[in-house]
């Protein structure tokens, strides 16, 4: 899945309305249905930016969450184990390593 493309849409809704100013003197259904699709599109349009911005929100928050889990939580808590010795020092490293990895992409 794709994004829209601004230029896209704005030429598609430029050729929308030539069509209407050359067709405009007739109230045909060709100049109605133009006007229609015009509407319709920018309509379309003004809903995918106000979720583009809410999904911006959302990413935005869940990556406040990861680095507070990531370093404030598992990090915190597995050096309090490791000083503790609860944890043997192979699956530290294991642990060390698979955070290091998952959260380095």
């Amino acid at each position: 899945m794709q994004g829209i493309n601004k230029a896209k849409h704005a030429h598609l809704i430029d050729a929308l309305h030539h069509l209407q100013q050359i067709i405009q003197q007739a109230d045909t259904p060709c100049a109605q249905q133009a006007a229609a699709y015009s509407v319709a599109l920018k309509d379309k349009y003004s809903e995918y930016e106000i979720l583009l911005r809410e999904l911006a929100i959302q990413i935005e928050a869940y990556e406040d969450l990861f680095a507070e889990v990531k370093v404030q939580f598992l990090g915190r808590k597995l050096r309090e184990l490791k000083r503790q010795t609860l944890l043997p020092q192979p699956t530290f490293s294991v642990l060390r390593n698979a955070m290091h990895l998952e959260h380095s992409t």
